[in-house]
């Protein structure tokens, strides 16, 4: 991943390069094939996902609800609450992804309030929908 892929998410506007490339080292490249599932339903969440390409599912329990796709995130609600994960991500088609851990992803909002700003209406979107 280089800063231009960063660069493609929301998330990220108006950062300079010299963020992005500070930021790149702490997200982990995943790949993940066809069905194979991302996150469970009810685990504990310690990561936060980009999508970097690829279509993922996003199952609550009840069936699918959403997909996501390149230029999404997911997994930000668990981290934000605390709370287990409230989907199953399982991927639709080969998937790469960027994987930033719990700890590295607190440091970023602490650093970035405007990127906090940014997570919080997505969680809000997610979980008051």
């Amino acid at each position: 991943m280089d800063i231009e892929t960063l660069r493609t998410f929301d998330l990220f506007e108006g950062m300079s390069d010299e963020e992005l490339t500070r930021k790149l080292e702490l997200f982990e490249p995943i790949r993940r094939m066809a069905g194979e599932r991302v996150t469970q339903k009810d685990d504990f969440g310690y990561s936060l996902f980009l999508v970097i390409s690829g279509r993922l599912s996003v199952d609550a329990g009840d069936g699918v609800i959403a997909e996501v796709g390149a230029g999404d995130c997911f997994g930000e609600v668990s981290l934000v609450t605390g709370e287990k994960r409230n989907a199953t991500v399982t991927a639709l088609e080969t998937c790469d992804l960027a994987k930033i851990m719990m700890w590295d992803f607190d440091e970023l909002l602490t650093e970035h309030p405007v990127l906090a700003a940014r997570i919080k209406a997505i969680v809000d979107g997610r979980t008051h929908s």
